[in-house]
């Protein structure tokens, strides 16, 4: 029994030894929390190392254009003339004649007693055509002056009066056309037309049978639409 007490306390002493040999206490070092360790910065790996800058790739082109210098071409005057002037041995050419001052042109047209008959006609038909009904009036009456028993004169000033709602001045026209011609069929049918205009239906019934027995085919068409003739 005494035996393994004493064994025990030598094995506990020895143990006690050798820590004390581990960690001395005059040389252990208290532990540094890591707020009161220094900043050290990471160390740099290889800090004496020199990259040497990227280069770009060396791209040879596959086929490179062929430049040829050729020499300038050298013009060299000619020795002839390709047009040579033509010799004249002939006398000198005329002077034109001096046209003597051309008179000044003036814009104003003339008067309508001052044109041939023909083209009052044709300018009265034209004005008429264009609606200028008091411009063809002025020209047959121009025409009248000269041939007061032209049936045809009466019934273009009879159709101008028409146009400018002057019935009244439009039916003597008409009816003076009639009795110089009793078979004018275009008096008879244009007196029809300003009679309707006027409201006397019966008398351009009449009109229009006169103007479609004497071969007016307007006359004809209107008694078969409107009046079922």
């Amino acid at each position: 029994m005494k035996t393994l007490i004493l064994l025990l306390a030598s094995i506990l002493t020895l143990n006690f030894i050798l820590s004390a040999q581990r960690n001395p206490t005059e040389d252990r070092q208290k532990t540094i929390d890591r707020i009161d360790r220094e900043k050290v910065e990471n160390p740099v790996r290889n800090p004496d190392q020199q990259r040497e800058p990227i280069q770009p790739p060396r791209r040879e082109k596959e086929n490179p254009p062929i430049v040829i210098n050729l020499p300038e071409p050298e013009y060299y005057p000619l020795d002839c003339n390709p047009h040579p002037p033509i010799p004249y041995d002939g006398p000198p050419p005329e002077r034109p004649p001096h046209y003597p001052h051309m008179p000044p042109i003036i814009d104003n047209p003339p008067s309508l007693d001052e044109l041939p008959l023909l083209e009052v006609y044709e300018l009265g038909i034209q004005n008429f055509d264009l609606e200028l009904y008091n411009e063809a009036i002025k020209c047959f009456n121009i025409l009248l002056k000269d041939d007061p028993l032209n049936c045809e004169f009466y019934c273009f000033r009879g159709r101008a009066y028409h146009g400018l709602e002057l019935y009244d001045r439009a039916i003597k026209d008409y009816q003076n056309a009639v009795k110089i011609n009793k078979r004018y069929a275009d008096g008879y049918y244009y007196l029809g037309l300003t009679e309707i205009n006027l409201g006397n239906v019966n008398e351009a019934i009449v009109d229009f049978e006169l103007a479609a027995d004497f071969g007016n085919e307007k006359a004809k068409g209107l008694l078969k639409k409107y009046f079922k003739y």
